[in-house]
């Protein structure tokens, strides 16, 4: 236990001692965090910008410009009031949606006549557009609701019997997991399991690369340590570190973004560990292997976004490709991720998370095996490239 904690206390002073690895540690997760939370801090989509051209300036006109200035979801820009207007501050994100009432609206709707009113949106960008469309479509159901109920009474049917009319059918729902259509809830908490994913990966990567290039790791493997010991004594400072940044970035996105993490915490202290031991585990294994820090950093960065992409949570699994489901379901950050979710958002036990302890549980004695047995004979360092990490072998005091 002494020849660990021993191991451990020098990679711990070597963490300090480098200003760069230290805050890859313990500042980028945090610093990423807060900066991805500052996008989707405000959760939903409001104070769309919209222009409205009315071609027809009647009363009944005027009350549906009325009925869009009341609604939050929408933002008016009164300059914005012809076609041509509308066009060029489409083009030039002035709005992002615009709505035209044509001409004779009133004539056609006092003669029960069919009449459309145009609806125009910018979807270059999906969660503009699916939110202007849903937005859009409960003002005119609105208009249209009371629109009709107007006109029944002026054949003088009673109050009573209008609403039984109109509510003849009617729909009604129940959001279940995230009633607000919350962005943050549905994405940020993905997002996070990267950012430990990666920062996680990439801090135990260079563990023993650095002492590769600082030709030091020859003390260890020439030593009559044995490999498990040497594992557990490299990597206790980022195992450590990296379950802090989980718990940490956990009640950073609860607290301060308000993104929904209820549910079990013993599950999500449970696939916290088993994830960052994981990560930890994996990270060794590529450090050993390595030449150098920067095949480590090359490797890593070319991996965070397909993991992401891939791994189902932003888009349904069972629209993705077979054999590209089969690549996620190597990959540990799509079990953690999807587990998390159920745990989390979803609020589920035990039960229906089963299968992703058992694949995370299958994957961590996997690495854990790989990084408890690594060979010790030495691999020398590669001269073709740049060195990271160069310097003195032991952190001066």
């Amino acid at each position: 236990m002494r020849q660990i904690l021993t191991i451990a206390y020098y990679e711990l002073v070597h963490i300090l001692k480098d200003r760069i690895l230290f805050l890859l540690v313990f500042a980028v997760p945090l610093g990423y965090t807060a900066l991805f939370g500052s996008v989707y801090i405000t959760a939903t989509l409001t104070g769309i910008p919209l222009g409205i051209v009315d071609l027809d300036n009647s009363r009944l006109s005027r009350e549906v410009v009325t009925a869009f200035e009341n609604n939050p979801n929408f933002e008016i820009k009164q300059d914005v009031n012809t076609y041509p207007r509308l066009e060029e501050a489409m083009k030039d994100g002035t709005v992002r949606a615009g709505i035209v009432i044509p001409e004779n609206f009133f004539e056609k709707a006092a003669q029960n006549r069919q009449t459309d009113i145009l609806t125009v949106y910018d979807s270059s960008n999906l969660v503009w557009g699916y939110n202007i469309r849903k937005a859009a479509q409960e003002v005119i159901s609105t208009i249209n609701t009371n629109h009709t109920a107007a006109y029944l009474a002026g054949l003088g049917i009673p109050q009573h019997q209008v609403i039984d009319i109109l509510n003849t059918v009617t729909l009604n729902y129940e959001v279940w997991y995230n009633p607000t259509f919350s962005y943050a809830t549905f994405l940020f908490m993905g997002l996070v399991m990267m950012i430990i994913h990666q920062i996680g990966l990439l801090s135990a990567g260079i563990a023993v690369t650095r002492d590769k290039a600082n030709n030091c790791w020859l003390q260890y493997i020439y030593s009559p340590i044995p490999q498990w010991k040497i594992f557990l004594g490299k990597t206790l400072p980022y195992f450590i570190a990296n379950f802090f940044n989980y718990s940490l970035l956990i009640w950073f996105s609860n607290r301060i973004i308000h993104v929904k993490t209820g549910g079990s915490l013993p599950l999500i202290i449970l696939l916290g560990l088993l994830y960052t031991l994981i990560i930890i585990s994996a990270g060794f294994c590529i450090s050993v292997r390595a030449a150098n820090s920067l095949q480590v950093t090359r490797y890593l960065m070319l991996l965070s976004v397909p993991f992401f992409i891939i791994s189902g949570y932003s888009w349904p699994t069972s629209h993705i490709p077979d054999f590209v489901n089969g690549i996620a379901r190597m990959l540990p950050f799509t079990w953690m991720a999807e587990g998390f979710k159920l745990v989390t958002l979803k609020e589920l036990g035990l039960p229906y998370i089963v299968k992703n302890l058992l694949a995370l549980s299958v994957m961590a004695i996997l690495t854990l095996y790989l990084a408890l047995t690594f060979n010790k004979r030495r691999k020398p360092p590669q001269e073709d490239g740049l060195e990271i990490n160069s310097g003195n072998s032991f952190p001066q005091k």
